[in-house]
């Protein structure tokens, strides 16, 4: 027997091991020049987490590499509709929206290309995808009009790319195109940042900075679009990992900055959950809320008054039972009294209706103890004994 508990013991631990040690598969982040082997070094420094980088098959989007468990971790946008089997980690920072439109193109005849143009939108980003149909619908186009492709060639005229502003990084440009603003001048700009906003709340209106980037079109600041991009993770992965993955980022942030500054400068613990289109992973959720005060710390005080007001009410029901209680040892008393009265009566000679009165008062005593007024207790018994040996005594 003991043994077998041992082996079980040693499986257990090597289990928990495994669980907590564990290598994550992360999707890699197109078009950011990041530092993998800086970034798993802090990993297995602080955590003993170890990061690989996660091989889908091609053409297979961040959500199916998940779903299919050919990876782990991957960032996708807060816009990105709800899908069963997804868990959110952290919001890692915000993704802006750059709109690329070939020289030549005039700002003003730019929207009118959405049911004729080429488009590509790189990463085949969803929130891309999203605001080139919302954009065709306020037009008047259909969505069987918007022609997306998946390389930019000669034909391309749009392009499409939300990532952070990271002037150091811009792969994602291609010569021959310009940085655009969402429409002409201030006031038009506004009135198109809020409608998609309104239509997509996590969309929220943006700006990027004149001179920004040492790019054409960026000489004037661009009003653009944003969306939080999400760490998120499998349902599957074990709640261990995903804590130790969560206190790593948030207590290391600024090493990971150092290393990409754009990416990591908004990780930030100080959120709304209700606000991401996905649940927070229990891992994630049981750091997140690790300061925060139980359910008891949380309503001690009101727990105290109530103990406080239960103490008072049981002291008081106390009371209340010893005075009724000393009520009818009272009323006790006034029968022992009676009774003798009749007795002393007895010895200075009268006989006549003294049985009758006794009879009259064990019928009173009773009726009092069916109305609850007597309790029949001791006290009732020590009457109804001193009752019938008077009884007898007269009788003798």
């Amino acid at each position: 027997m003991r043994p077998l508990i041992l082996l079980a013991l040693g499986a257990l631990l090597l289990v928990g091991c495994a669980q907590e040690n564990g290598e994550l598969r992360v999707l890699p982040l197109a078009y950011q020049a990041l530092d993998p082997e800086r970034m798993e070094a802090i990993f297995l420094e602080r955590s003993n987490l170890q990061m690989a980088s996660a091989q889908p098959q091609p053409g297979v989007s961040a959500l199916e590499a998940l779903a299919a468990d050919q990876a782990d971790l991957a960032l996708i946008e807060n816009s990105t509709p709800f899908t069963g089997g997804i868990r959110a980690v952290l919001p890692a920072y915000k993704s802006v929206m750059h709109l690329l439109v070939r020289e030549g193109v005039a700002a003003e005849s730019a929207a009118s290309l959405l049911g004729t143009a080429a488009i590509h939108v790189a990463n085949d980003s969803l929130a891309g995808k999203t605001f080139i149909r919302m954009a065709a619908r306020r037009r008047g186009f259909d969505e069987d009009d918007i022609r997306f492709v998946d390389q930019v060639d000669d034909d391309t005229q749009l392009i499409v790319y939300f990532g952070p502003i990271a002037p150091d990084t811009t792969l994602w440009y291609h010569p021959g195109f310009r940085l655009a603003s969402m429409g002409d001048g201030d006031q038009d700009a506004s009135r198109h940042l809020k409608g998609f906003s309104y239509i997509l709340p996590q969309m929220q209106p943006a700006v990027i900075p004149q001179r920004t980037y040492d790019l054409p079109g960026n000489e004037v600041p661009l009003a653009t679009l944003q969306v939080d991009m999400l760490l998120v993770t499998r349902k599957q992965v074990p709640e261990t990992q995903i804590y130790e993955l969560t206190r790593t980022l948030i207590e290391q942030k600024q090493r990971f900055m150092a290393i990409a500054p754009a990416v990591f400068s908004g990780l930030n613990e100080a959120f709304d959950p209700l606000s991401l289109n996905f649940p927070l992973h229990p891992g994630a959720r049981r750091f997140l809320e690790r300061d925060e005060p139980s359910l008891l710390e949380r309503y001690a005080e009101m727990i105290n008054m109530l103990v406080y007001i239960g103490v008072l009410l049981l002291t008081g029901l106390a009371a209340a039972a010893r005075w009724r209680a000393r009520r009818k040892k009272d009323r006790a008393d006034v029968f022992y009294a009676r009774v003798l009265a009749i007795r002393e009566r007895a010895r200075d000679g009268e006989q006549g209706g003294l049985l009758s009165e006794l009879d009259s008062l064990e019928r009173e005593a009773f009726q009092m103890l069916i109305d609850e007024k007597l309790s029949a207790d001791e006290s009732f018994r020590i009457f109804t004994d001193l009752l019938e040996r008077t009884r007898a005594d007269l009788m003798s």
